[in-house]
């Protein structure tokens, strides 16, 4: 038998509330993703072929790519490659597989698994034109689209331009971590065709705290506590990155739970962000916050 870690049991939480696993339940509509989520859905509204949204690790590119896919998923076809470290016959194969570009009978005959690339492009080909004809659309969405191979990158341009895809049939959304100099890290060639770009940046400083109320309350605990403070530690430390806010407030818990403690205190999450090395991680946009209350 398995049982919860003691903050979780401690706190009465039904799941763990900063959980790094992407999960759209916990989506949170930050600014910056509200401003990113509805560009996106401008985008797919107007059957734009390649639309791109890039940010820096751990801003919530795949949580957003879920909650993006699951509205989508109620009104049209849609499909995730969430590795994008494929080659291009493994990404014409999901395409058609999850968009329903072939029955589910003949994938389990092995059509797909035997083709050959020009073969899978002819029956994307010939998806695309059925599509046509019913006015429907769909729309892949390729998270960490940093890492696409060189040869894949090729094919996705390919397919973006085939003419049964005139009409935009077939829409693609790459999601990619910013470059160094903070524009997209994904190769060129893909970068000039994009007509919808959007960014995600980190949590504005008074979006920490209603961040952090939201993950609580979606996870069920009761009676747990943030004391301002602590919040304000949080913001600085972690520079709004979701991702280390996430880690911060887990580490706060299990400091809370140590001392059987419904609240969450300032030295708490100091003591474990010293402790766990993560005062270390601090990125540049850490300055923009200032200085953490005392």
């Amino acid at each position: 038998m398995s049982f919860p870690p003691a903050d979780e049991a401690f706190f009465g939480f039904a799941e763990r509330p900063f959980s790094l696993t992407p999960d759209p339940k916990y989506y949170f509509r930050s600014r910056s993703h509200n401003r990113a989520f509805d560009a996106l859905s401008a985008g797919v509204a107007h059957r734009e072929a390649l639309l791109l949204v890039t940010g820096d690790l751990g801003v919530g590119k795949t949580t957003l790519c879920r909650t993006f896919i699951d509205m989508l998923q109620r009104r049209t076809r849609a499909a995730l490659v969430g590795n994008a470290l494929v080659s291009p016959e493994d990404l014409l194969r999901l395409l058609l597989q999850d968009l329903g570009g072939v029955s589910k009978d003949e994938v389990r005959s092995g059509r797909l698994a035997g083709a050959t690339r020009a073969e899978l492009l002819e029956i994307l080909d010939e998806f695309l034109v059925r599509l046509r004809g019913t006015k429907a659309g769909v729309v892949l969405i390729v998270d960490e689209a940093q890492s696409l191979p060189a040869a894949t990158v090729e094919q996705v341009i390919a397919i973006a331009s085939m003419d049964a895809n005139r009409e935009k049939v077939l829409q693609i959304v790459l999601a990619a971590q910013s470059s160094i100099g903070g524009g997209p890290a994904v190769p060129k060639a893909l970068d000039q065709l994009q007509t919808t770009r959007a960014r995600l940046l980190p949590l504005e400083r008074d979006e920490c705290a209603p961040y952090i109320a939201h993950r609580l309350a979606i996870a069920g605990g009761g009676g747990v506590t943030f004391d301002p403070r602590a919040v304000d530690v949080i913001c600085t430390l972690s520079g709004g990155v979701a991702r280390l806010v996430n880690l911060l407030g887990e580490h706060g818990l299990q400091q809370a739970a140590a001392v059987k403690s419904r609240r969450v205190e300032a030295g708490m999450i100091e003591s474990a962000a010293s402790a766990s090395g993560l005062g270390r991680l601090r990125p540049k946009r850490f300055r923009w916050f200032g200085a953490a209350s005392r």
